[in-house]
């Protein structure tokens, strides 16, 4: 199971909200399963269907966390036109086996969708989420 605070998961639909009609990317840190902080990352794909972290940004903030002693939980990104699954795109570029691929589906009938995936033997298997007040 994945603990993730209602404030995070918020900041995170806001994020992908903000961001229509690209995808958004950011990362949540913490320790272990647990998810206590998020960092909104720029989406530099030139396209409106994928994503891609500013690398300067993404290896700024991996080293950061790694001297303050805290983890990458999960590395989310958002579907603006889709369901919070993975794609054929998402399934290849799953690098980080120990972190929560997050997904936020934005075409779900006014709903948010959230979803969390682990990478494993070219598989994507759904994980628990709890989303914690």
């Amino acid at each position: 199971m994945w603990i993730i605070s209602r404030p995070l998961v918020n900041k995170v639909f806001a994020h992908a909200q903000r961001m229509l009609p690209k995808e958004c990317v950011g990362v949540l840190s913490g320790q272990g399963r647990e998810a206590t902080a998020w960092h909104p990352l720029t989406n530099i794909a030139g396209d409106d269907r994928s994503f891609l972290a500013n690398p300067e940004e993404q290896i700024r903030l991996f080293r950061s966390l790694r001297e303050q002693g805290r983890e990458v939980v999960a590395i989310y990104h958002s579907h603006p036109r889709g369901p919070a699954q993975p794609s054929s795109l998402d399934r290849e570029l799953a690098t980080y086996p120990d972190a929560l691929l997050l997904i936020v589906g934005m075409q779900t009938d006014g709903r948010l969708e959230i979803n969390g995936f682990l990478a494993h033997d070219g598989r994507m298997e759904q994980q628990e989420l709890t989303i914690r007040d």
